[in-house]
This record gives structure tokens, sequence and C-alpha cells, in this order.
């Protein structure tokens, strides 16, 4: 399977862009966490609230390293000495880690709206 370039080059720009709001939105969860925390009063509640609170932060970690990984790629795709196979292999592969972020994204966020939701409404 040969990657097109310019294709792969133009999905790079749509995952950072993904990649930044993902960021934005992790940076505004936590804001929101460290609020509703006043309002964790049982110990389940709290224990939700440290879990999140590390998944916040885990999430962080996975975004930054997922956007160092999109501009090695791309780095790596536009030289010239770059093997289209190798290049397949690692499209192939960013693709996959790409739809697991987004899959554990889409996961954490439900996650961190039921606990707001259920915090709200008790």
């Amino acid at each position: 399977m040969t990657v097109n370039f310019n294709d792969a080059h133009k999905l790079h720009q749509e995952w950072k862009q993904n990649l930044l709001q993902s960021e934005h939105e992790t940076k505004s969860m936590n804001q929101e966490l460290t609020v509703l925390v006043n309002d964790a009063k049982t110990e389940e509640q709290r224990k939700t609230v440290d879990h999140l609170q590390n998944q916040l932060i885990r999430q962080k970690e996975v975004i930054n390293d997922q956007l160092a990984w999109v501009v090695k790629a791309d780095k790596i795709m536009s030289e010239k000495t770059a093997d289209d196979n190798e290049i397949s292999i690692l499209h192939k592969k960013m693709v996959d880690d790409m739809d697991t972020f987004n899959r554990l994204f889409n996961e954490l966020r439900v996650e961190f709206r039921n606990f707001k939701s259920s915090l709200l409404n008790s």
C-alpha cells in the first residue's frame, strides 16, 4: 500500500488540530474538576475525582506524545530517502494510534460528563 504524501500530510494536519482541541478540552475539564471537587461529598465521589484527575494528567501526556509523533512522521515522510514500505507501516500505525486515542478520549469525555451530571444532580 503506497501512501500519498499530500493526503497523509493533510491527515496529519487534521490530527494536529484534533489533538490541540483535545488538549484544550482536557485543560477545561481539569479546571471544571477543580471546582467540582468541592461538591464531592462521599468517599466514592472523591475517588472518582482522583481517578479523573489522573486520567486527565495521563491524557495530556498522550496528547503531547501524539503531537510529537505526528510532527516526526511528517518529517520522515518528507525525506527523499524514506522507504515507501516503511512509510506505509508508519502511517498504518499512526492511523491505529489516532483511532485508539480518539476512542479513549471520547470514553474519558463521557465518563467526565456522567460524573459531573451525577454530582450536580445529587
